[in-house]
């Protein structure tokens, strides 16, 4: 699970300790780290294509499937933790939603977007490449329409976990008479 202003340096001790009884919780991805991986690996991967090309596996349609699927997984995810968090479904009773399930998918909404952001920007890379190319090369005419849907495959991916993320956090409960958050909080 994920405090919504986990982020920020304030409020933490020398520890790096959070001031709020649970201890530190997990911070949100900042969007534009993110695009800023897919961008350095987008550059990456265009320039090892300028030299390697040749070398490269062929791209296609088919390389993108898992990633369509793991971005409809976090999307389907995301759903059912916002609506079981809004419903007030969420305990440690048979009949809710378990608090460590939704800490895992706040971890897995973070992976997905690191995934996504890498894969996606490997293939944006790629994708300049061969539509640079794509008059001149016969190899760059074949690989342009699985580097386009591996591209968006990662896009997905990435904001299917942002998405799954920030659907993870729990809104802040009553403060305590002491004037601290419970730990409802960050669960």
């Amino acid at each position: 699970m994920t405090k919504k202003n986990g982020g920020s340096p304030q409020g933490r001790d020398r520890s790096g300790q959070s001031g709020q009884q649970g201890g530190p919780g997990l911070s949100l991805t900042p969007v534009s780290a993110l695009l800023l991986a897919a961008a350095a690996t987008a550059l990456v991967v265009g320039v090892a294509a300028v030299y390697f090309y040749g070398d490269f596996p062929p791209a296609r349609v088919r390389n993108s499937v898992a990633l369509w699927i793991i971005a409809a997984l976090a999307a389907v995810t995301a759903v059912a933790v916002r609506r079981r968090i809004n419903d007030g479904e969420v305990g440690h009773d048979s009949s809710q939603m378990s608090p460590v399930f939704i800490a895992r998918a706040a971890v897995l909404g973070k992976a997905c977007s690191w995934l996504g952001a890498f894969v996606g920007g490997g293939y944006l890379g790629l994708t300049v490449y061969v539509l640079i190319e794509y008059p001149s090369l016969l190899a760059a005419q074949e690989d342009t329409p699985g580097a386009v849907a591996c591209v968006a495959a990662g896009a997905a991916v990435a904001v299917a976990g942002v998405v799954l993320e920030r659907c993870c956090l729990v809104p802040p409960g009553d403060a305590d008479p002491d004037g601290r958050r419970s730990g409802a909080q960050a669960m």
